[in-house]
């Protein structure tokens, strides 16, 4: 049994905000509340229905024939065992509704997924009941470009106050903007005679940073890098120390500057000047003249982020330029995540403002034969993927 959704939201909450499922998401007055419940009950939506599973099927065609027979017979038993099955249906759609209400469901996501690699998905569930649990949810969702998922169940009850999480890994096929979305809630409880969805509606986007790709790339034998060692006047991570300044979220510890923190009483970062040696600049631009293959582009914004993590890692990242947009330098970790993140939504532009930026250091991208693509270091074939 699938559950899709077709209710039209006037707002989402945040992934980290805490909303009700039984309730569709929505500030609402108390009146506005009881009169959605009244048109739920007559004209019930995909995400609040109430459905016959197989067993309730049966039970109905059962109780219609018990009813039959009684009116023929007039047997006062018949009529008891009718209104018994009957009265058993009622009671399992109420203990369904009751099951629903009081339940709070939250997602958790990370801040970027990578394609072809799988990405993790979290949804809290706390249940705000302060005598009765919840049992056997099944929880629906979906992304916007897989489609449906595998359902979650709910494997143990949960109890009045209790909290607890399902995990999904989705695998993204491709770069770009994802959308998760929970669709539903699903139990069969108590009796298994209904199948009721309940549910507000939890959505949230997520960016997805190229795939990483192999590739070649090795520096022609005639570029000379910069010798290491010259020392210059600009903030980096050498040894020469330039000035103080406030701790930022984000500092190494290692900057710390603990007798000036001691002394001030709050705390203080060495500013060093920067250790030259070899770096790359890296220049990905883009005109659909030029790269008029999606293919062949996507696999430039693979071949630019895989290259740029690599050279990070090897400490030859200097700074990142990604189309028109402003030059990147590349310091700390939450720099090369703001690469990525450009990479994830950059386009074929149909012109280029800017002028193409020249030198020993720059590394550039161009179209090759069969869908390749060919990375030039100050001009020259360096390398290619």
């Amino acid at each position: 049994m699938s559950v899709t959704s077709t209710v039209t939201l006037s707002s989402t909450p945040h992934p980290g905000e805490w909303t009700d499922i039984s309730v569709p998401t929505g500030r609402r007055s108390f009146a506005e509340k009881i009169w959605r419940i009244l048109w739920h009950l007559l004209l019930p939506q995909d995400v609040q229905r109430t459905r016959l599973t197989r067993a309730g099927a049966v039970l109905m065609v059962v109780a219609f024939g018990i009813g039959l027979a009684a009116y023929n017979n007039a047997n006062n038993v018949l009529f008891m065992a009718l209104s018994l099955l009957l009265s058993t249906l009622v009671l399992s759609g109420l203990l369904s509704w009751v099951n629903f209400r009081g339940v709070l469901w939250r997602m958790r996501l990370p801040a970027h997924w990578r394609a072809g690699e799988p990405g993790p998905m979290r949804l809290e569930l706390a249940n705000h009941k302060k005598i009765t649990p919840t049992y056997s949810l099944l929880i629906h969702a979906r992304t916007q470009r897989l489609g449906a998922v595998e359902p979650q169940h709910l494997p143990d009850r949960l109890s009045p106050g209790g909290e607890t999480a399902l995990n999904w890994l989705f695998k993204p096929q491709a770069r770009g903007l994802e959308s998760v979305e929970i669709t539903a809630a699903e139990s069969q409880f108590p009796f298994g005679f209904l199948r009721k969805s309940a549910g507000g509606y939890l959505r949230h986007d997520v960016w997805v940073w190229p795939a990483r790709v192999e590739y070649e790339f090795k520096p022609p034998v005639s570029h000379q890098p910069r010798q290491s060692g010259d020392m210059q006047r600009r903030l980096g991570t050498g040894a020469d120390l330039l000035g103080l300044r406030p701790y930022r979220h984000g500092d190494a510890p290692r900057l710390v500057h603990w007798k000036a923190t001691a002394r001030l009483r709050e705390l203080v970062v060495r500013q060093t000047g920067e250790e030259q040696q070899c770096g790359y600049h890296l220049v990905v631009e883009a005109t659909q003249a030029r790269w008029s293959d999606p293919t062949q582009f996507e696999r430039l914004c693979s071949f630019a982020a895989s290259l740029a993590e690599d050279l990070y890692t090897a400490g030859k990242l200097r700074s990142v330029t990604v189309q028109d947009g402003p030059t990147q330098p590349v310091l700390r970790l939450v720099d090369l995540q703001t690469v990525l993140d450009r990479l994830a939504r950059a386009q074929p532009v149909e012109h280029l403002a800017g002028r193409s930026p020249t030198g020993s250091e720059i590394i550039t991208f161009q179209p090759g034969t069969r869908q390749q693509v060919h990375a030039y270091l100050g001009g020259q074939l360096a390398g290619a993927a």
